[in-house]
C-alpha cells in the first residue's frame, strides 16, 4: 500500500480545540515516491526502511484502531526513498498509510483519513500533509482540516520534481512557535489568494521561493542553489524540512542535476 510524499510550498497555521478544524492551507505538491507499508506477523515493532523507530503519529492510530478491536500482533515494515524529518511528509504519508490499512483489516467503514489528520495534528507533526495525500497532484487547500476544501489543479505530464535532501528539521518547533506563525500566516494567506487567481505551476513555485525567503525559513545554503536553478521552472525549500525542490521540464533537466549532489528525481503523482 502506498503513499506519496508531499512538498509544501506555502501555507498558514490554524490551530483550535476542535482537531478536525485544525491544520493548514496553502499548496503543494504530491510526488511519484513517498512511503510503502507492509504487515508482518510480530509485536507491534514498528520499522522505516529497516530501523526500528518510534513514529508518533502511528502509534496514535494504532491507539486509535485498538479501541475497535485491533490486538496490535503485526510488525509495521515502513519503506521509502525518503528519510523522516526532511520536510517531505513521512510521518502523515505513514499515518496515513496505516489507518487504511487497518480499516481495510478490521473491515470496518471509518473515516481513515480524518483518523491520520488527527494524529499528525496530535503530535505535532504535520497540519495539511495528510489531506494533500489523499487527494494526490497539485493541491490547493482553502480551508484547514475537515471537510475537505481544496482546488486540485490539471497539470501536464512533462514537468518533473528535484528533490534534494540536506538534513533533518523538526515541524513541531516551527509550528509552535509564536513569531513564525505570525509571519507564516501573513505570507501564507497572501500567497494562497495571489495562487487562486492564477494557479499554474509557475505561480506556485514562484510563490513559494517568495514565501520562504519572506519567512526566513529558507537555509542559505538552499537560497544559493535556488539562484543557480533560476534557468528551470523554478527551486524552493520544502516546508518544512531542510530539503531543496526543484520544478523542472525536460530540456533542463539535466543542468538541474549537474547542479545537485544527491537529487532524486520525482514526478507530479
Amino acid at each position: 500500500m502506498f503513499v506519496p510524499g508531499h512538498i509544501t510550498g506555502f501555507f498558514s497555521i490554524y490551530i483550535g480545540s476542535n482537531k478536525l478544524k485544525t491544520g493548514s492551507t496553502g499548496a503543494g505538491i504530491t510526488v511519484n515516491k513517498g512511503v510503502n507499508l507492509k504487515l508482518k506477523e510480530g509485536r507491534g515493532r514498528i520499522y522505516y526502511n529497516g530501523e526500528k523507530v518510534d513514529i508518533c503519529a502511528v502509534k496514535k492510530v494504532i491507539r486509535y484502531y485498538k479501541k475497535l478491536g485491533y490486538d496490535d500482533n503485526y510488525d509495521l515494515i515502513f519503506s521509502s526513498d525518503f528519510p523522516l524529518g526532511s520536510g517531505l511528509g513521512m510521518s502523515g504519508a505513514c499515518a496515513l498509510t496505516l489507518s487504511k490499512k487497518l480499516n481495510e483489516l478490521l473491515n470496518l467503514n471509518k473515516n481513515y483519513v480524518k483518523i491520520a489528520h488527527i494524529s499528525e495534528v496530535e503530535c505535532g507533526s504535520g497540519l495539511g500533509d495528510v489531506i494533500a495525500q489523499y487527494v494526490k497532484g497539485f493541491v490547493i487547500r482553502k480551508s484547514p482540516g475537515f471537510p475537505i476544501d481544496v482546488e486540485k489543479i490539471s497539470i501536464k505530464d512533462d514537468y518533473y520534481v528535484v528533490i534534494e535532501i540536506f538534513g533533518k528539521k523538526e515541524t513541531k518547533e516551527i509550528i509552535t512557535n509564536e513569531q513564525f506563525i505570525k509571519k507564516i500566516n501573513e505570507y501564507g494567506n497572501k500567497y494562497l489568494n495571489k495562487l487562486l487567481k492564477n494557479p499554474t505551476l509557475e505561480n506556485f513555485v514562484s510563490f513559494s521561493y517568495e514565501f520562504a525567503v519572506n519567512t526566513g525559513l529558507i537555509d542559505e545554503k538552499i537560497l544559493e542553489i535556488c539562484e543557480d536553478l533560476k534557468f528551470t521552472v523554478g527551486a524552493s525549500q520544502s516546508m518544512l524540512g531542510n530539503t531543496l525542490f526543484c520544478i523542472s521540464k525536460k530540456d533542463t533537466l539535466e543542468d538541474a542535476l549537474s547542479i545537485l549532489k544527491n537529487p532524486i528525481v520525482c514526478k507530479i503523482y
